[in-house]
């Protein structure tokens, strides 16, 4: 349940913070970026357990995040098993393309 809601991490100057927007009064912070978000899904329990005992309503996680093409790099690292490299490296031969263009071009016919 506890991963179906947003968290924030912000670098501060000394440290990181981490917080939820559907959830108030619950922040965390660790000295990395992994640190605050373990340390604020522990302390999201504990507000939640609070929460119950005194018999009022858990947040619904509502917020979401969102992409655009500015954020994204283009580039797609994929791992696959050596035979599915192979398989596709021959595909690419026989099309007389790069793999990468051979995958991009699957991907476009599946996806959009």
């Amino acid at each position: 349940m506890l991963n179906n809601y947003l968290i924030i991490i912000e670098k501060q100057k000394n440290n990181y913070s981490a917080y939820c927007p559907d959830v108030d009064g619950c922040i965390a912070t660790g000295a990395t970026a992994d640190e605050a978000r373990k340390n604020f899904l522990e302390a999201l329990e504990f507000h939640f357990e609070g929460l119950k005992e005194d018999g009022l309503p858990i947040p619904e996680p509502t917020s979401t995040i969102a992409f655009t093409a500015e954020d994204c790099s283009g580039v797609l690292n994929v791992r696959t098993k050596k035979s599915t490299h192979l398989k596709l490296i021959k595909l690419a031969e026989q099309e007389n393309v790069s793999v990468s263009h051979l995958v991009n071009d699957a991907i476009i016919k599946q996806y959009g």
